[in-house]
């Protein structure tokens, strides 16, 4: 599967730096472009957040909004967008990627700007399925966007999925290593990233020494990814007691100094994850590198 199509959502007070980094990172090993989508609430949707935020008692004094207010919420969002784009040109000017229309030579590496409306998880959505890959942020309790891009994107949109958190290696594809469990996300991940894992420099298969071990061979993720020019190493990952798996792989990543880790994402259910902690959740709550995902 070629990666042309690279996606960056983003939305109002939403700074898209680090992502757009990254996709200009793999973009020009990839020979893709990146399309930049700015979703913003309609003003309905504004309104029926406030209603719903009130009581009884103030929803009339709400539902009486007059012309004005939906004005000036639709002129909050016009600025809002504005900022985006004007932050997106200068980017692009200092980086040296064209900022077009529609799309161009598919040789190139350029940049295009979409202006949605509407709420985050239908937009992205449908967005996302027409893109190769979803680029978002590591969620952000401080911006609920954040977290709701990471979850519309891993569970809805069927792509895989680049959580970028604090820093961007120079070159993503230096080292990746593949946190591999034998589970049905992870083999997901493997076959829609073979294009990826092909520009690799460096490609290290990681397994962790769980009750299904001896079911999961690293070995034979190996033979597979040689029948597509991908030599990769196998490491067995021992889990010592008192530290979790997410934690042993992060760990293992940090000492061979991956610029990018690939895994599946919530094997187990999401509420037993928020329960009782898992992989991901730890992943996604402790990587300081980039992490390509799928569910």
């Amino acid at each position: 599967m070629y990666l042309r199509c690279l996606l960056v959502p983003t939305a109002p007070g939403i700074d898209a730096t680090r992502r757009l980094d990254a996709a200009l990172r793999l973009g020009r090993r990839l020979h893709a472009h990146i399309g930049v989508a700015f979703m913003a609430p309609d003003p309905g949707y504004v309104m029926a957040s406030m209603a719903g935020m009130v009581g009884i008692a103030s929803l009339a004094s709400v539902m009486s909004m007059d012309c004005a207010t939906i004005e000036a919420i639709e002129r909050g969002v016009r600025e809002a967008a504005a900022e985006g784009k004007a932050a997106l040109e200068a980017w692009c000017g200092r980086e040296g990627v064209p900022l077009v229309d529609k799309a161009a030579r598919l040789d190139a590496t350029f940049a295009t700007w979409t202006e949605l409306s509407g709420e985050v998880e239908p937009l992205l959505t449908l967005a996302g399925r027409v893109n190769d890959l979803i680029i978002v942020d590591r969620p952000d309790p401080a911006r609920s966007f954040t977290g709701r891009a990471l979850d519309t994107a891993l569970f809805s949109v069927g792509r895989p999925t680049l959580m970028v958190g604090e820093g961007v290696p120079y070159d993503l594809l230096d080292h990746v290593v593949i946190a591999w469990n034998g589970s049905l996300e992870a083999a997901r991940l493997i076959g829609q990233s073979i294009t990826l894992l092909h520009e690799a420099v460096r490609v290290t298969v990681v397994h962790a020494r769980t009750e299904c071990f001896e079911e999961t061979r690293a070995a034979d993720l190996c033979a597979y990814l040689r029948w597509h020019g991908i030599v990769a190493e196998a490491v067995t990952l021992p889990v010592g007691d008192g530290i979790s798996v997410g934690a042993a792989i992060l760990d293992e990543a940090g000492r061979r100094n991956a610029s990018m880790l690939a895994m599946g994402a919530y094997t187990h259910s999401r509420v037993r994850e928020f329960l009782l902690g898992g992989v991901t959740r730890h992943v996604v709550e402790h990587a300081r590198i980039p992490v390509l995902m799928a569910h």
